[in-house]
């Protein structure tokens, strides 16, 4: 048998033949060897969903085998232990198929793994989810409810019970082109499945939210369809996908958002003396009333784009509401504040801070201008912002802790017919899947999608495509005057919405609190990316910082 890594890499050849060696491929010790450390680690590194690409991969292990045989084809479902120098590790699935005929494949040659060779067979290893047979397959067997006997345990192909389709038979699918961290299907155009590509011992937190904001009756999510999951005795299921209903949509808010703040500002560029005369008299992130705004305020901003933002804001409430409602489901009642969970926070954020701090020292001459000095002013009054940060009390707090989006921004948003429908309940990447799944305050998220206006405001003026005819100090100053507009108009909906309801979030000093460290852990955990990734973007949230700190 001969395997060769189809980027040119040497061949590697063994004394074992059988025109069925595919069937029981991974019995034999060599070949696994040779699969786990040459072809696996160079492959994962070529995929947009593995998230180990900024660590050094030291080896990668085949942790578990789930091999799904339909009449006389074999697929196989891999658990993959990524080990990496840093002394972390991350766990993957990755399904596998044989193909002999590569034409029946989308991705053709230029995509498999590796080549796979023996005395009467060859043909190509490949990622099955871009084989069109195994994607019928899955979805075929959600349908049916089928429960799998694989590896140790059971492979469960649960399905709704609203959710009925009369046959299977001409099932079309297509995998998204826009792999993120997780893989997409389409299945005839109306269905979204989402295969997880990093595994956890336990419920993905995406499904488990989406499947209980269907049970109770949040209308602005995609809609639960059914799931896959590996189950074994006395073990949390390990969940590998999930397919909702498609949701037709006009793009996500981030795309919306930029939009608008680009008319906003071309408008207010086409007259150089035309000028944005908002002040509030609220304090930053405090409620605004559409019908307190002047009327040439409104007409700046639109009357429509102001009802939307509020609208957000109430959509945002909702969904915190159907998360805090079914009070039966001890993963889902709302709990109070207590001194267990301020020392995980404390620690979380103060982890964070040190991280961060750490890169800032390494990167702070890479900044330029205002981000430098924002920079320096950071680093000088770090001592500061950790106190604040370890200053966290739980006894000034009255209000529940509920389960929460926990990576919540306007990329996680879908805008159909002007209204607005909540995504991807996975949480923050960086984060474990118990810290995922700890219950906070609904702030947090609010303080998530705050953040994501900031970000909004200044990637359009960051935009260097645009001319802009004001200095940078003018559209900065705009820009701030404009920020705490949105965040006004978006606190008004969300507040209005939650006290209407029922949701506990506490008194103004509590939310004025609550959301002001939240903020403040956004921030800092954002600095991160930017001083990474994007430098020059690292002012925003170092802006975000100074706002925050009183600078």
């Amino acid at each position: 048998m001969t395997l060769e890594n189809c980027n040119h890499m040497p061949e590697i050849v063994k004394k074992l033949s059988s025109p069925h060696i595919w069937a029981r491929v991974f019995d034999d010790k060599s070949f696994t060897s040779d699969f786990e450390e040459i072809i696996l680690p160079q492959y994962l590194r070529t995929c947009r969903w593995f998230a180990g690409k900024s660590s050094t991969i030291k080896h990668v292990r085949i942790q578990t085998t789930l091999p799904l045989a339909v009449d006389t084809r074999v697929f196989y479902i891999l658990i993959l232990e990524a080990q990496f120098k840093e002394s972390f590790s991350q766990e993957y699935v990755l399904p596998l198929s044989f193909i002999q005929q590569p034409n029946e494949v989308e991705a053709l040659e230029s995509k498999a793994i590796c080549r796979l060779v023996t005395d009467k067979t060859d043909g190509f290893i490949y990622d099955a989810l871009h084989v069109p047979a195994f994607r019928e397959l899955i979805f075929e067997y959600i349908i049916k409810k089928k429960i799998v006997q694989s590896g140790t345990g059971t492979l469960k192909f649960e399905k709704a019970e609203s959710f009925t389709v009369k046959s299977t038979k001409k099932t079309d699918s297509q995998v998204l082109k826009a792999e993120q961290s997780n893989t997409a299907i389409i299945y005839n155009n109306q269905y979204f499945f989402k295969w997880f590509r990093r595994v956890f011992p336990e419920t993905n937190p995406d499904l488990e939210i989406s499947r209980y904001l269907n049970q109770n009756h949040f209308n602005h999510t995609a809609q639960y369809l059914g799931d896959i999951s590996w189950n074994r005795q006395h073990n949390p299921p390990v969940s590998f996908g999930l397919l909702q209903q498609k949701l037709p949509n006009e793009g996500d808010a981030w795309t919306w958002m930029l939009d608008q703040v680009n008319r906003f500002f071309i408008q207010l560029d086409k007259d150089p003396k035309a000028s944005f005369d908002y002040k509030a008299k609220e304090k930053l992130f405090e409620p605004i009333k559409p019908k307190s705004l002047a009327p040439q305020v409104i007409e700046l901003a639109s009357p429509r784009w102001i009802e939307s933002i509020v609208l957000l804001g109430k959509r945002t409430a909702q969904m915190h509401l159907a998360l805090a409602r079914d009070h039966s489901q001890t993963d889902f009642k709302p709990v109070p504040f207590n001194p267990d969970y301020s020392v995980w926070l404390k620690n979380k954020v103060s982890n964070l801070f040190d991280q961060r701090i750490g890169l800032l020292e390494k990167n702070i001459n890479r900044l330029r201008g205002l981000a430098k000095e924002y920079g320096k002013i950071f680093w000088d009054r770090r001592n500061e912002v950790l106190e604040e940060i370890l200053g966290f009390d739980e006894s000034k707090l009255c209000s529940m802790r509920t389960r929460v989006h926990g990576d919540y921004h306007l990329g996680q948003v879908l805008i159909q017919d002007m209204d607005f429908f909540i995504l991807d309940f996975e949480g923050e990447p960086e984060s474990t899947i118990r810290d995922r799944k700890i219950k906070q305050s609904p702030l947090k998220d609010v303080a998530g999608m705050l953040r994501s206006f900031h970000y909004a405001i200044y990637a359009t003026l960051f935009d260097e495509s645009k001319k802009w005819t004001r200095t940078q100090s003018d559209r900065f100053e705009i820009a701030e005057r404009f920020y705490q507009l949105i965040c006004g108009l978006y606190m008004h909906g969300f507040i209005n919405t939650a006290i209407k309801g029922g949701l506990d979030i506490g008194y103004k000093p509590e939310i004025k609190y609550l959301l002001r460290y939240h903020l403040l852990e956004k921030a800092v955990y954002e600095l991160g990316y930017e001083l990474n990734s994007r430098p020059d973007w690292a002012i925003i949230p170092l802006r975000g910082i100074m706002k925050i700190i009183g600078h």
